[in-house]
């Protein structure tokens, strides 16, 4: 009998859904029992956000522990992380909505919260603004204070952390550091997915957070591991995977996570007894047909010269050396310095990263749509 589709593609749907991740998940848990304060770094979409699910999933049952995500990445603002940290700290420890206005007005006095109902789901929302008398810091003192009082150990997993560098107060860092290195009862997640302004953050000297985490780099899940998983769920609902097809899987998504999930959950949604490798081009290429449109836009939204460069590192599936002879050369990019100015901006609009010593298109699908008029195969 078919069974829902496994590979999860958003949310965190339990330990059965999620691959591997074995010892990571056993490097956090024992960070956050021996009070250590941990950083986890990697690309976008290699499954951070799922880890830290995954491991307060673990540690649920635990009395002692309250568990708290934040994810960050749409502040814009010193103001606006306060807001949502007293969001998701005090509302949760909070529960009801009465209790939580009366807990509110006594612990945090200088945030005005406001209820309001979600008109589809008809839900009651809390939305929490600073006090236009009060500065930042003084919200910061109580919300640390309160979770100062607190009778367990408290764990908060801040998602994309690195959100805090874009602010555009002075000093953010160092006003955190000051209010966490205070609190005894509490350890800290921090996430980030760019590598170098987290890296940056926990290992320069004279930075705030300098050596105040421990450092756990996620790297991508096993192949052999992640095959072994996807053939399993097929073999679940009865069905078969070629080993073939399974291939040409990890070949398309390079084992990034986030890409594996979503080619595999298209593949399970087929009515096909037995996957193919012919089934995992084609669906591939429907993929890329239907993202066309994006990648279209794409070209639209970069010059001449940045297209070009991302079209020329898909054909080489990474380049180690963009401004050789040879590389420019080959592709007819202008000039080593045009190289570098279009390098330059795409790093900065994160369309290009680098894995290791190789330079990539980031985003996999559309490097694989870039490539496919000489080699996709």
């Amino acid at each position: 009998m078919k069974t829902e589709n496994p590979f999860i593609l958003s949310v965190y749907a339990g330990p059965q859904y999620f691959c591997d991740r074995k010892n990571e998940t056993e490097t956090v848990i024992s960070a956050l029992r021996n009070r250590r304060n941990i950083s986890l770094i990697s690309y976008r979409r290699l499954g951070k956000s799922g880890l830290i699910k995954h491991v307060f999933h673990q540690l649920q049952n635990e009395k002692s522990m309250k568990l708290f995500y934040v994810d960050i990445l749409d502040t814009e603002n010193l103001p606006g992380l306060i807001s949502l940290l007293a969001k998701e700290i005090i509302g949760k420890v909070d529960h009801s909505t009465l209790r939580f206005l009366k807990k509110f007005g006594q612990v945090v006095k200088s945030l005005r919260p406001k209820i309001s109902i979600d008109p589809m789901t008809g839900q009651p929302e809390i939305e929490i603004s600073l006090q236009s008398d009060t500065t930042p810091e003084t919200s910061l003192t109580e919300i640390f204070s309160y979770l100062k009082k607190q009778d367990k150990h408290i764990v908060i997993a801040f998602d994309e952390f690195q959100q805090i560098t874009e602010y555009p107060e002075q000093n953010v860092e160092a006003l955190l550091r000051k209010h966490i290195q205070q609190l005894t009862n509490t350890n800290f997640i921090f996430s980030g997915s760019k590598k170098h302004l987290l890296i940056s953050m926990f290992s320069d000297y004279g930075k705030p957070f300098y050596q105040s985490s421990q450092l756990l780099n996620l790297e991508k899940i096993d192949t052999t591991t992640y095959m072994e998983f996807i053939s399993g769920w097929f073999e679940k609902s009865y069905r078969t995977i070629d080993p073939a097809a399974l291939e040409l899987i990890v070949k398309y998504t390079q084992v990034h996570t986030f890409y594996v999930q979503y080619l595999c959950n298209r593949l399970y949604g087929l009515p096909f007894k037995t996957i193919t490798a012919e089934t995992v081009t084609g669906i591939m290429l429907k993929i890329l047909e239907e993202n066309e449109p994006v990648y279209h836009n794409y070209k639209v939204l970069l010059t001449g010269n940045q297209f070009r460069m991302m079209e020329a590192i898909a054909q080489e599936g990474g380049v180690l050396k963009p401004t050789s002879k040879e590389f420019i050369s080959k592709y007819n990019l202008g000039t080593p310095s045009s190289v570098g100015t279009a390098m330059n901006a795409l790093f900065k609009k994160e369309m290009i990263f680098k894995d290791e010593n190789l330079i990539k298109v980031y985003d996999i699908f559309f490097s694989l749509w870039l490539a496919r008029r000489n080699s996709f195969s």
